[in-house]
């Protein structure tokens, strides 16, 4: 079988890992792709919005299954496109990954079928918003409506970087904020593969670490870093979680003519001392970094789920997947997320421990061949064990000695057994 993976991050390096192991699998191409991923599929310069020349491509080589990583292309209907092309495509139709594109259409969608969430407005207008902030009171939460790599969202107690949080994601398209009730918690990221209108896989369950320094302070990012299993996510929470939120989601895109086809991202946060979760934000994707820790646990069997669920099947074959637990420490470039630098020269030795896995993000090659830094997050280490504890030691433990680039930033965090509360930002004076 033929792949094609569109997209260029340690997302669709892990994907394409994955795959690549996958005894279904013959040949994998890479839209653009990046240097790890070039040592392990062919990489083809076309840009992953390009959906005219991906579907050109995808039917001059014969592709069976085309694998969509980032938003920017499902925002764009790469799917609609390919399917009239009768082309095999895993993930959503442009309705159905309005649930990631427009965070107003997810909010909407969560009120009117009653899936629990914080309570929520959005403004046009940078007057009525500020007056807003008065109503709802600090902690203050903004998010650009539409997409943003992750980055578009501001948590402070701090009135002017509140204001200047409003002023700055209503210029993003399409010139839209939500203003969200802050709810003091923890977070859970849910990975559902969906198809035939049902939660088929559910992956395992994965913490994640949004903001840029250690003790979740800072601004918030991409994603610096991941862990499973989560201690406190429990059984009951797991089915809660399926029961309350998933489940009624899929059913009311379904109502609402979108039906959801491909991967159901869900972020939720679990309000402290109960086990209520509230939808935070949905993706129409897999997860950057939870990709990356979730690949390296699936044994077997992922090209024929993925291909059952672009056909739409009511009951594809599930991946294998492993019980061990993961860490993924994301290491990114200095002054990431505002100003990243690019350029620094990567050092990358070969790694003696088959349990640790690096997947390239912001990687390239520069005139001389040399590999450098190109992105905001750079690298993503992974590393699987019977614990967290030995998962997480052996993530550190070849950082700076087996990898290594000037400036070189990562949170030293990542699945420790601290409990998390959001340290947000003093006050200014």
């Amino acid at each position: 079988m033929k792949i094609l993976i569109v997209g260029s991050s340690g997302r669709e390096h892990a994907l394409t890992w994955a795959l690549s192991k996958d005894r279904d699998v013959e040949e994998i191409y890479a839209a653009p792709g990046n240097p790890g991923i070039a040592e392990i599929a062919t990489c083809v310069p076309i840009n992953s919005t390009n959906i005219d020349e991906l579907a050109s491509f995808a039917t001059t080589h014969a592709i069976d299954l085309t694998v969509v990583g980032p938003e920017a292309p499902l925002g764009a209907g790469i799917v609609d496109t390919f399917r009239k092309k009768k082309l095999p495509i895993f993930g959503p139709d442009k309705l159905a990954a309005r649930i990631e594109t427009s965070k107003s259409f997810a909010k909407d969608l969560c009120t009117r079928y009653a899936l629990p969430t914080p309570h929520w407005e959005t403004f046009i207008d940078k007057n009525k918003a500020n007056r807003a902030l008065d109503d709802l009171g600090p902690p203050w939460v903004i998010k650009a409506d539409g997409l943003a790599a992750g980055k578009g969202t501001t948590v402070t107690r701090d009135r002017r970087e509140a204001e200047a949080a409003v002023q700055r994601e209503l210029v993003r398209e399409p010139k839209r904020i939500v203003m969200e009730e802050f709810i003091d918690g923890w977070e859970a990221s849910f990975t559902a593969t969906v198809s035939a209108d049902r939660v088929q896989w559910l992956a395992p369950v994965f913490q994640d670490y949004k903001p840029a320094f250690d003790g979740d302070s800072g601004p918030n990012t991409g994603g610096m870093g991941v862990y499973t299993p989560v201690p406190s996510v429990t059984q009951s929470l797991v089915e809660k979680v399926r029961e309350k939120i998933l489940d009624p989601a899929v059913a009311a895109l379904a109502k609402e003519g979108a039906p959801f086809q491909g991967v159901l991202y869900l972020n939720v946060i679990v309000k402290h001392g109960t086990e209520d979760p509230y939808v935070l934000e949905f993706n129409a994707r897999f997860g950057d970094p939870e990709a990356q820790g979730i690949m390296p646990l699936v044994q077997g069997g992922l090209f024929a789920h993925l291909s059952a669920v672009a056909a739409n099947s009511d009951s594809p074959p599930l991946p294998e997947s492993s019980k061990s637990a993961s860490v993924v420490v994301v290491l990114a470039s200095k002054g990431y997320p505002e100003n990243p630098s690019a350029g620094e020269l990567i050092t990358l030795r070969p790694l003696a421990n088959n349990n640790i896995v690096v997947f390239h993000a912001g990687t390239a090659r520069n005139p001389n061949g040399q590999l450098v830094t190109a992105g905001g997050r750079v690298l993503n280490v992974t590393a699987t064990g019977p614990s967290v504890e030995s998962a997480r030691k052996d993530a550190y433990s070849v950082i700076g000695k087996s990898v290594h680039f000037p400036g070189m930033h990562y949170r030293s965090d990542i699945g420790s057994s601290q409990l998390r509360r959001r340290q947000l930002e003093p006050i200014k004076t």
